[in-house]
């Protein structure tokens, strides 16, 4: 028993070890995304900008929005490099566009060397919504899954703020060097953490995949993780290269539709517009208190309902989050767009707390369901050898409309005014709910079989016992050559494994086996 819990222990305290190092990444994306909303009123100012020129409206719209060109771009790679080459070799990849972009912000003061140090933060944060939950998702144990997942949000959220109070506290260039220092602590302790046992399975390294499981799991004897290495390598479509028929299949092509209407969700919840422009927004929404103050005080609040994410995500239904956040940030939203409009037919009407309160609310939704949520989701309905591909095909939608809606803030700003753009967005997010309680399964707690079966399903949660028959008909004959329902068996005796299937599922008793096919 001293045995099991040392191990233990020492498994949670190295998955979260990694899981924090990964994220690193995911923090300097916060760091990304909060920085213009901090500099943005400096740029503006004669007497305060560091550059050699104040900038236009139209040119900082721009500095916020190239970083989501770049994003679009990195989408084309950043799967592909982490199939061929890792998820650590990866990972040093997407820090290191920010760390380049710290340096010409710190050396060079033009405009021209702004825009090229976002363009470049952009390669970097597709990199990071892409490698980081992969590689959470493929080193935590089920019972530590749920919980380092939401890690991505919260290190997200943690980098907002840091460079909200930062952004307060010291000049442009401390500013700056506050946010390399990051960069640089990420290279330092990224050298530490293994490689994902899940690549190195799929490049049949499996001496290493054994090693860096052990490590994972905190266990020294390699007997005790072969049960784990047989159920990772009990897949075919983790070690075997994605066909276009795989990408066809109804249930990946449904889990794609999920994904697409999940990412239109996130980027319709304004989060960027809200995170780049706070100060601003702040400045327009009526309220007589502070920018300044009330930018940090979100931020603040953001991280709370991360932290608090963090350790509620695994007590409810996946579903159950979304639709609650989704509705409640559709509720600040229109709040918030209330807001704008009463200030635009009285400003002398002092709108008080209620922008606060509301912004708070939204960015706590934000954090508990639709920023962390669908990311858990994504690592759970998708097979290993199309993960990485329907990710980026995700991560490039994702960055297209954010770039429009970050864009368009401006000009549609003007046009609808700005309290017609958030109520636009919390139409969007309203009419997520009914979607996500009609289409999307419940992944908590199933195994990938079960979540598999109900993506062949419409209205997963209303489906009858002879639907229910019909798609495991349809699964089994997926499994093996030409549709047959039959069992292909292979004994191994010299290894004692039982092999069967198409993907000649290994186990490492007959007796396994045996209850398998029962």
């Amino acid at each position: 028993m001293h045995n099991f819990i040392g191990s233990k222990f020492k498994a949670n305290c190295r998955q979260l070890f990694a899981a924090i190092s990964v994220n690193l990444v995911t923090f300097s994306f916060g760091l990304y995304t909060g920085w213009s909303s901090t500099v943005s009123p400096m740029f503006t100012d004669p007497k305060e900008t560091p550059l050699d020129h104040v900038m236009t409206d139209n040119s900082i719209s721009w500095a916020c929005s190239w970083g989501m060109l770049s994003a679009i771009l990195g989408t084309f790679f950043w799967g592909m490099l982490a199939d061929n080459f890792g998820r650590k070799t990866t990972g040093f990849l997407t820090m290191l566009p920010y760390l380049v972009s710290w340096v010409i912000l710190l050396v060079v003061k033009t405009e021209t060397a702004l825009m090229v140090s976002r363009f470049l933060g952009g390669l970097g944060a597709s990199g990071a919504a892409i490698n980081c939950p992969m590689y959470v998702g493929e080193v935590s144990d089920e019972a530590m899954k749920a919980g380092l997942g939401s890690l991505f949000i919260l290190m997200y959220n943690i980098g907002v703020l840091y460079v909200y109070v930062f952004g307060v506290m010291v000049d442009y260039t401390h500013l700056n060097l506050a946010c390399l220092a990051i960069s640089l602590l990420f290279m330092i302790v990224w050298m530490y953490v293994p490689e994902s046992p899940i690549f190195l399975i799929q490049k049949k390294r499996i001496d290493e995949a054994r090693q860096s499981l052990m490590w994972f799991r905190g266990k020294d004897n390699d007997k005790e993780v072969s049960d784990e290495m047989d159920s990772l390598m009990r897949h075919g479509d983790q070690l075997t290269k994605a066909t276009l028929a795989d990408y066809k299949k109804r249930g990946t092509l449904k889990a794609l539709l999920i994904g697409l209407v999940f990412q239109a969700g996130t980027q319709f919840s304004g989060i960027n517009i809200i995170l780049m422009y706070t100060v601003d927004i702040f400045k327009k929404s009526g309220s007589r208190m502070s920018p300044h103050s009330c930018t940090i005080l979100v931020g603040v609040v953001q991280v709370i309902g991360s932290a608090i994410a963090t350790l509620t995500v695994h007590r409810a239904g996946r579903k159950f989050f979304l639709m609650v956040t989704y509705g409640v940030t559709a509720l600040a939203l229109i709040t918030i767009g209330t807001c704008f409009y009463v200030n635009k037919v009285d400003p002398s009407i002092n709108t008080g707390i209620l922008p606060v309160l509301s912004l708070s609310v939204h960015v706590i939704a934000f954090s508990l369901g639709l920023g962390m949520v669908p990311y858990i989701i994504y690592t759970e309905v998708f097979p290993a050898n199309v993960r990485n591909i329907c990710m980026s095909l995700l991560m490039f939608f994702n960055n297209v409309l954010g770039f429009v809606i970050i864009k368009a803030y401006p000009s549609m700003s003007e046009a609808l005014h700005t309290s017609g753009y958030f109520w636009m967005f919390g139409a969007v997010c309203l009419a997520v709910v009914p979607y996500t309680y009609l289409f999307v399964p419940e992944t908590k707690d199933k195994a990938y079989e079960d979540i598999r079966r109900e993506l062949l399903l419409w209205f997963p949660d209303r489906r009858h016992k002879n639907k229910v028959a019909a798609v495991d008909k349809e699964t089994a004959a997926d499994q093996v050559d030409g549709g047959d329902a039959g069992n292909v068996v292979v004994v191994e005796a010299n290894e004692m494994k039982v092999c069967m299937g198409k993907d000649q599922s290994c186990f490492t008793t007959p007796q396994r086996a045996r209850d398998n096919v029962k």
